[in-house]
């Protein structure tokens, strides 16, 4: 009896424990503060119709560009006053030699991408007429109308946070260059699904809202998780306890989460 009322109250602290970690993720607070006022900001954008859905669409989908932009600047810092690899392999590239791997590597990806997304986009949109005329494809999409503001935010808070989350804690010198190379592919990844799935309600379905709709809510999911592994020590404390059977694997994978967030 005893044992069963330990159980049941071990069972309820951790419920709490859950639910206070969904509490400190979700709801906005002094860490999400700016990723809660980007999607308000895009959701009254396109609710007072000033931007579309396709609007929404290409910014999401450039923000890979600043994403991968932004990485090299991390690589050259970490290169700089970063720990020093452990690889003694001649033919393993590191220092510009990683770098240059990694411009070209991400340049290849993004542009297999933009095949796929521009073409995705043929007939839904007159001025697309091939995947592979990414010149013109890429004019188009920072012509298009009402993007400018809306690239313009998520420019101002990617550099917010890898001001904040990368510069100012010093967190170039607690890496070697190798460990984040490719650290931005994951996210990049979620990102680029996102933005196929709300194609999908615009091509298919034509539905402009739903699709504006579905990916500011999706982004601000996905945003809300990577704030708080960055930024909030308790959550990302209890996320990695919850990944791990020991207080070791703990350890591990607080770090891999870390990682996982940059």
């Amino acid at each position: 009896m005893e044992a069963s009322s330990e159980a049941k109250a071990l069972s309820l602290d951790g419920a709490f424990l859950y639910l206070m970690t969904m509490k400190a993720i979700l709801l906005p607070n002094k860490y999400n503060a700016v990723v809660w006022a980007q999607a308000v900001f895009f959701a009254v954008l396109v609710a007072l119709g000033i931007v579309d859905a396709l609007t929404v669409l290409l910014a999401y989908f450039l923000e890979t560009i600043i994403v991968g932009m932004l990485h090299v600047i991390k690589l050259a810092m970490v290169n700089r006053y970063g720990k020093a690899s452990e690889s003694n392999d001649p033919n393993q590239p590191r220092g510009i030699g990683l770098i240059l791997f990694f411009i070209m590597h991400y340049g290849f990806f993004v542009a297999i991408q933009s095949i796929f997304m521009f073409g995705f986009f043929e007939g839904a949109i007159p001025e697309i007429t091939s995947g592979f005329n990414l010149i013109e494809n890429y004019s188009y999409a920072f012509r298009h109308p009402g993007i400018i503001p809306v690239l313009a935010s998520i420019i101002v808070t990617n550099v917010a946070y890898f001001i904040t989350n990368f510069i100012q804690p010093q967190r170039y010198k607690e890496y070697r260059a190798s460990e984040l190379l490719m650290k931005p592919y994951v996210r990049i990844f979620v990102q680029q699904f996102a933005v196929i799935l709300g194609g999908f309600f615009f091509v298919i379905l034509q539905a402009g809202t739903a699709a504006a709709v579905f990916l500011i809510l999706f982004r601000l999911g996905v945003d809300l998780v990577m704030v708080a592994l960055r930024k909030n020590g308790n959550a990302l404390q209890t996320v990695a306890e919850k990944l791990s059977k020991t207080e070791e694997e703990a350890l591990k994978m607080k770090r891999e989460l870390e990682r996982f967030s940059e």
